[in-house]
């Protein structure tokens, strides 16, 4: 158990403000403010206006490293001088802070799109390099959750760096990697932790877990999806409006397009959120649409998720987060989906 403990930490509550603003004087962070009560992420000036009660963002973390609608670059079309965006950046280094275990896992999804494998997207790696995650375990998950039926859990580390829980009159805080070990080290505000924190840890985490109440058998699923024209498609889709919702919610959707805007002497190169629920989004030049309803739109959601990335990645696109749940303006629920098609004969 010794050994165990090395990565891990105390940080009394009554300290918070000095361990936090001696990050801030080093670290941009952002996390869940009590200014738009944690809806999303916003840059953080004082601890005063942290926000840790929180139960999940509205809008995931993926806004941050993967904006709605980003400038890639400027260019003068008389000239042909490009400005790229990297040029603007900031000298300080960044830190999320308080991200649910959820998006911090989703975030590692994006990785594996836009920076570990070739070529690279430049601009959310740039992004990703320069951030230190910190993720906050779940206590009360709610009750659209389903984050352990895809692999994820009220204290998964994947996609963290340091991950914090909060403790009756603590927090303990686990260093995940090298570079969450190297920002902590340095902090005179910790103190080691011990075996009796690291088992009341564990009985709040066994609760936290207790609430989650759903039992679909994602992993169950992929062999359902390998019937690319299986009768469910014609029902699982027939409350959906093909508003997005879903998509823009979700914290590992990252389709995009790509639009060069000009205006008088001057232009801009910009990406923006796409979603394959928009009619527009497989339309050809020709005029052909191979997804021309709502029952291709969403059979190719759900493959993506269950299936392709499985193929592609090894990993379920999905993190249980509940956001296209909650979200949505039919009341369609993704967990009820997944269940038709797993009873589908």
């Amino acid at each position: 158990m010794k050994k165990e403990l090395e990565n891990y930490s105390i940080l009394n509550k009554e300290d918070f403000n000095k361990f936090f603003n001696t990050l801030l004087g080093k670290y941009n962070i952002f996390g869940p403010s009590k200014s738009d009560k944690g809806d999303k992420l916003n840059k953080i000036n004082s601890a005063d206006d942290l926000m840790l009660d929180y139960k999940n963002f509205k809008m995931s973390a993926k806004e941050f490293f993967f904006p709605q609608c980003e400038t890639l670059l400027a260019f003068d079309p008389s000239t042909g001088i490009v400005k790229n965006r990297s040029e603007d950046v900031d000298a300080k280094n960044d830190i999320i802070f308080g991200i649910r275990p959820c998006d911090a896992l989703a975030l590692s999804f994006f990785d594996r799109v836009f920076k570990d494998g070739a070529p690279q997207d430049p601009y959310y790696t740039e992004k990703r390099h320069r951030s230190t995650i910190i993720s906050l375990a779940c206590l009360e998950p709610e009750p659209t959750c389903f984050c352990n039926a895809v692999g994820c859990d009220v204290d998964s580390e994947t996609g963290a760096d340091i991950i914090l829980t909060q403790l009756n009159s603590r927090y303990l805080i686990k260093s995940v990697t090298e570079k969450g070990i190297e920002i902590l080290k340095h902090l005179k505000t910790l103190i080691p932790a011990t075996e009796d924190d690291i088992k009341e840890k564990d009985e709040l985490m066994a609760k936290a877990k207790s609430g989650l109440k759903s039992n679909v058998e994602v992993k169950a699923l992929k062999k359902k999806l390998d019937d690319f024209d299986a009768s469910f498609w014609q029902t699982v889709h027939q409350k959906c409006l093909g508003c997005g919702v879903c998509t823009y919610f979700c914290p590992t959707c990252h389709c995009f397009d790509m639009t060069d805007e000009v205006c008088n002497n001057t232009g801009r190169r910009i990406r923006t959120w796409d979603s394959c629920m928009f009619p527009l989004f497989t339309l050809h030049a020709s005029g052909h649409n191979p997804r021309p309803s709502y029952k291709e739109r969403m059979r190719q959601r759900i493959l993506h998720k269950f299936n392709y990335a499985q193929e592609n990645y090894n990993e379920i696109f999905c993190v249980g987060c509940g956001r296209c749940i909650i979200n949505c303006p039919v009341n369609l629920d993704i967990r009820k989906v997944i269940q038709e098609i797993l009873e589908a004969k």
